[in-house]
């Protein structure tokens, strides 16, 4: 029975290591899921070296109140949609079998070495995470999240599965990062727990403090366009004038075209999975970031995986940089900067320092107030 199952799954985890705690220095990020009020601290019932592990926060606006739990605040709201309250069911149960320290990669396909050395340098290059303020969407068991926090960034690490995040959390104190691929110059890992808090909730209906991230990243993909939307909204007014929005979803790549495979299908897990071209990923960003490059990376190669991983990636290397062949790149990687931002009323721009001199020394001269209109001061 599943509720067997995450009952066990808890009683594992806390016989291994101490729940991580949420980290204090994050708590003012969070904001209410209903209603976007900032959140306070009601109820402190369990306090660890790191954080607080067991409480309440509170929503100063519309006084709804969510729960701390072995480290994770639980910030669901409302009911999910069909489509994503079975994926959370599946993801549930998949993570419900992975023990701390357990990962194995498989020998092939995702998450195996040569996708991890394929994949994630090029998420990480992009990222550019060393000490930043991240904001991770879809963090499911900690992959990116351990060596992101590895490279000395602070994580706001979100996901809907329950089990992923008691997974991920317990991982924290070895920061031993689910993966095979491992950091360059990398020979051990410490404890991560004071750099990563972790948050349960939908990413569609999710909000944080306004302009507090440098990063923000998420390599799941939502299932409706409304839902994408939301997301892209979300991120862009988390980040900083500054900030990036780093993200990755399936490309609907020149074999995929070439057999007439659907663009729209679901994983051997059930889980639902759609298949973009850049085109269609740059109109749904669009609208929230102006500044936007999307790249093929991960190309499909026949026999690839038999050669010598150096020679796996100087081939992928240069099948990237070609320009009909790097359309076989099985993920798209999507880099956003300059957040749109809404106009606010009565907020000066920079404009031109020498034009308002001129203006401001030619109303001195006819005796008037340095105004435009009537009463807009210069």
């Amino acid at each position: 029975m599943p509720g067997t199952s995450t009952s066990l799954l808890r009683s594992t985890v806390k016989q291994r290591e101490v729940p991580a705690g949420f980290p204090c220095g994050l708590l003012p990020l969070l904001r209410c899921s209903r209603d976007a009020g900032a959140l306070i601290l009601a109820a402190e019932l369990e306090t660890g070296h790191v954080g607080i592990i067991q409480g309440t926060i509170k929503c100063t606006t519309c006084a709804a109140e969510y729960s701390i739990e072995d480290g994770i605040v639980r910030l669901m709201h409302g009911a999910l949609t069909r489509e994503n309250d079975q994926e959370m069911s599946l993801r549930d149960s998949q993570n419900t079998h992975l023990l701390p320290g357990s990962f194995v990669p498989p020998p092939f396909g995702w998450r195996s070495l040569l996708s991890d050395l394929l994949e994630i340098p090029q998420h990480l290059d992009a990222l550019q995470p060393a000490g930043r303020r991240m904001l991770e969407i879809g963090c499911g068991d900690g992959r990116f999240t351990m060596l992101l926090a590895q490279m000395g960034a602070s994580v706001l690490a979100v996901d809907f599965s329950i089990n992923a995040l008691r997974i991920l959390g317990s991982r924290l104190p070895s920061g031993m990062a689910p993966t095979a691929y491992q950091l360059p110059n990398s020979h051990s890992q410490g404890d991560l727990r004071h750099l990563v808090g972790l948050v349960q909730a939908d990413a569609s209906h999710f909000c944080v403090a306004p302009r507090s991230f440098d990063r923000a990243f998420c390599t799941t993909p939502l299932d409706s366009r409304e839902e994408r939307m939301a997301l892209y909204r979300t991120i862009a007014e988390a980040l900083t004038d500054q900030g990036r929005y780093v993200g990755s979803v399936e490309n609907d790549d020149l074999t995929r075209r070439l057999l007439g495979l659907p663009v729209a299908r679901r994983y051997s897990s059930g889980i639902f999975i759609e298949h973009f071209d850049a085109e269609k990923m740059r109109r749904e960003a669009a609208p929230y970031f102006s500044r936007i490059h999307i790249r093929p990376i991960r190309p499909r190669i026949p026999f690839l995986h038999r050669l010598p991983y150096k020679w796996t990636l100087l081939i992928s290397r240069v099948t990237g940089a070609l320009p009909v062949l790097r359309h076989l790149g099985e993920i798209l990687l999507l880099r956003a900067e300059q957040p749109v931002r809404p106009s606010l009323e009565g907020v000066h721009r920079p404009g031109n320092k020498l034009a308002k001199r001129l203006y401001r020394w030619y109303m001195r001269k006819i005796g008037k107030a340095p105004l435009w209109e009537k009463n807009e001061k210069v």
